[in-house]
């Protein structure tokens, strides 16, 4: 089974932090790689067109994020910008073989 995650944090997604299960804000379930690819191809592109940023990491992780789009750390007693990130599962495991989506 095939999972697409969206997480919602204030790192990038591809550091992949162990409490990055915490913060998922969307879950898509497929049986196919090839059901999953057109989703994922579609939330990328999606993405891409209505955030103001869009960076590829390790394991061609894509994050999103919206300048100004912060959120108060009272730990840190600073705003840390905020980013959407697609994290992939293939049979509850991460997915690190992704594709580059144009």
């Amino acid at each position: 089974m095939w999972e697409v995650t969206k997480i919602r944090t204030d790192y990038e997604g591809w550091w992949l932090f162990d409490d990055w299960m915490e913060h998922i804000i969307e879950t898509y379930y497929f049986e196919t790689y090839s059901s999953f690819m057109n989703t994922y191809e579609q939330l990328i592109k999606e993405a891409k067109s209505t955030y103001d940023n869009c960076v590829v990491g390790k394991h061609n992780m894509y994050t999103f994020y919206n300048n100004c789009d912060m959120n108060y750390c009272e730990h840190c007693d600073e705003d840390l910008q905020l980013f959407d990130s697609f994290i992939i599962l293939n049979d509850e495991k991460i997915y690190y073989n992704l594709p580059l989506i144009d």
